[in-house]
């Protein structure tokens, strides 16, 4: 095993930083943040209700958190509005529906949405108001970095899909969301050889973990005076997998004694068949159970959770002992719940209770009162506003949440409507309502569920056929958004009009999506790419600029270890053409495939390389893939290119030109007479 990484030491000594560090030498004070109060804003990873206090496990151990949530108001009837990390966490940041910004895969980089362009994040507000701005662990979407700990690629990686121009002070450092985990994911403890889904016990100090370095970094920060109101989000990475936590977290569930989680053997008879297609042969419930496992990975759940719990409380511990106590408002939540066999399923992403409610507790002194419940239907879009009316300032337009201070005011105050959670996206959308009885999905191919918590709270019974609530369904799928927007831009505002030679030419910019439909049509065609960009080789070493097709025809311009690619794909095999790597800074480059069967890849000044291409005469057919701009993997296999990650910086130029077909090139040019 992996000795502890030495640089969380360092980032011990050398990252304890004031909250207003950053802002010291301007002696500017904000007059919209004087006398404002400040925010502590804690959100855990992948944390279902298996809370002491919201009663999803009996065993669960969870003194802080439900210590915290009797200081305030906790709500039991809490949901996200995305069950997967990076529309969730986008949603939450931003306020938007993932309807309303256009932002529903993990893979997808929320930052290059056009619905999200010029409208302020939930630091990004606060941090124009005036406040010192902070964070230390995940808040974006991120991710362990794989086997290798790495910074991007992973599903993200260590940084992620981070905005730097958030945060005064960041934690590890700037540019990066998580610490390097002292024991990479990949150990494959548990013999599932699932390389992102481990568990086992870990010989580390709790301060030597990730979360245990971030939180003694806050802990730092919330024993300090600051000399303006801060905003300082803290990001606990357990219960994410890998289920990697001390020894000690364990003890306290010995295996024996482990109880399942309640199911039903049947559960899936009355499911729609959109709804299971997880249910197979080999699938993770399958292994888990052949395997003799399932009391293992409840236990390590259990422990993670456990462990997720001691960080919270050396959190409160700080601020409750430091200077700020009295005078800031404390959020404690999770991006999505996480499922431990229900309905034969692992992990996360659908409609069902487990993964859509998440613990949401809040402080906030002067407005709540110790020991509030409230059982109404709220969302995790519902915070940015919240934090907007507690600290009194304005909340910006683009809005889709309802504040809950009313709630917090009154615990028996009414939540205006249901809460709602997304599934896929564009013409494939689902939605699930929750009210205070009822949970309503309604999934893309117009399949139903319906169940009534008061009498079903484990969602066995299937109740949407019954004719006697065809007027109940009708009523929750009004709130339903009605139109799913597009993150990218319209077509017409990407490709111009063919040129006389018949060559089309797309002006590109990172975000930009085309459906197989509205992609050009590059039959008998070759390509011509152009581009200049900034590049950073932490971040941009293995990353796409753009691609069409898959890995059975299509092509992908990517950055390989620093060099910039050009890769055309037929039957699952790659041809590829690599150019010198790239130095910091400024880039250009050009590649190209055409009709001829040529491949071609320059870096104007330093070198240009030749390959034949697998396609003799421009490609055979369209692809049956769309074209994308910044995304993560298009054609390229994670098992061949797993650190691939969507570009992160500047993109000054891009385009992309399909050149005429041969037959089009031979025609003479018409007379000029």
């Amino acid at each position: 095993m992996p000795p502890p990484r030495f640089l969380l030491l360092v980032f011990l000594c050398l990252q304890i930083l004031p909250l207003d560090a950053a802002t010291k030498s301007s002696k500017r004070r904000s007059a919209s943040a004087s006398g404002k109060p400040s925010v502590l804003f804690i959100v855990a990873d992948d944390l279902r209700d298996y809370v002491g206090w919201m009663g999803g496990h009996p065993q669960a151990k969870t003194p802080n958190m439900d210590r915290l949530a009797k200081l305030g108001m906790r709500f039991t009837n809490a949901h996200c509005n995305y069950a997967l990390c990076n529309p969730s966490r986008t949603s939450l940041m931003t306020g938007m529906m993932p309807s309303t910004s256009g932002v529903f895969g993990n893979e997808q980089d929320w930052r290059r949405s056009v619905q999200i362009a010029g409208k302020p994040t939930l630091p990004e507000h606060f941090k124009a108001l005036g406040y010192a701005t902070a964070a230390g662990g995940k808040i974006f979407h991120a991710n362990h970095g794989g086997p290798e700990g790495k910074l991007t690629g992973w599903h993200g990686g260590r940084r992620g899909f981070e905005l730097d121009a958030a945060w005064d002070v960041r934690f590890p450092e700037v540019g990066t969301q998580i610490p390097d985990l002292p024991v990479h994911t990949g150990q494959n403890f548990n013999g599932l050889n699932i390389w992102h889904w481990d568990w086992g016990q870990i010989n580390v100090p709790d301060e030597l973990t990730d979360d245990g370095a971030v939180v003694s970094w806050a802990s730092d920060q919330l024993r300090k005076k600051s000399s303006k109101p801060f905003f300082l989000a803290v990001g606990l990475y357990r219960p994410h997998s890998p289920w990697y936590v001390p020894k000690a977290f364990f003890d306290l569930f010995p295996i024996d004694s482990i109880q399942l989680p309640e199911v039903k053997a049947d559960d899936l008879a009355d499911v729609p068949a959109f709804a299971k297609n997880h249910d197979k042969p080999g699938s993770h419930h399958d292994e888990i159970v052949k395997g003799g496992k399932w009391k293992e990975a409840v236990q390590a759940y259990l422990a993670s959770v456990a462990f997720c719990d001691a960080m919270l409380g050396r959190v409160i511990e700080a601020l409750e002992t430091g200077p700020n106590a009295k005078n800031t408002i404390v959020v404690f939540t999770s991006d999505h719940g996480w499922y431990l066999g229900e309905k034969n399923l692992w992990h996360k992403g659908k409609l069902w209770e487990e993964a859509t409610r998440v613990p949401l507790s809040i402080l906030a002194p002067g407005v709540t009162q110790p020991d509030t419940v409230s059982a109404e239907p709220v969302s995790l879009i519902d915070l940015y506003p919240t934090l907007c009316d507690l600290t009194k300032t304005k909340a910006p337009a683009h809005l889709d949440g309802t504040s809950l201070a009313p709630l917090l005011r009154d615990p028996a105050a009414k939540s205006p409507r249901p809460a709602v959670t997304v599934m896929g996206g564009g013409a494939q959308v689902s939605y699930a309502a929750r009210t205070d009885q009822w949970r309503y999905i309604r999934y893309a191919d117009g399949s139903e569920e319906l169940y009534d918590h008061h009498s079903d709270p484990h969602e066995w019974n299937n109740v949407a056929a019954a004719p006697s609530n065809d007027l109940l369904k009708k009523d929750i799928a009004t709130f339903f958004p009605e139109v799913f927007q597009r993150a990218s831009r319209p077509v017409d505002e990407i490709a111009t009009a063919p040129s006389p030679d018949g060559s089309i030419h797309l002006k590109l910019q990172p975000g930009d999506e085309l459906t197989a439909a509205e992609s050009p049509e590059i039959t008998g065609r070759g390509i011509f790419i152009e581009t200049s960009f900034e590049y950073d080789p932490r971040v941009d070493a293995d990353s796409t600029l753009v691609s069409q097709g898959d890995a059975k025809l299509g092509y992908a311009f990517h950055l390989v270890a620093g060099k910039p690619t050009l890769s055309v794909f037929k039957d699952g095999v790659a041809t590829s053409v690599v150019g010198d790597g790239l130095q910091k800074g400024t880039s250009h480059v050009r590649a190209g495939m055409d009709a001829d069967g040529l491949m071609s890849l320059a870096v104007p000044g330093r070198s240009e390389m030749l390959a034949n291409a697998p396609y003799a005469a421009g490609f055979p057919e369209q692809p049956k893939a769309g074209l994308g701009v910044g995304q993560s993997f298009g054609p390229l296999s994670q098992k061949d290119f797993p650190n691939s990650t969507p570009f992160d910086g500047v993109v000054h130029r891009l385009r992309v030109t399909i050149l005429p077909p041969k037959e089009e090139i031979a025609k003479p040019l018409p007379s000029t007479n």
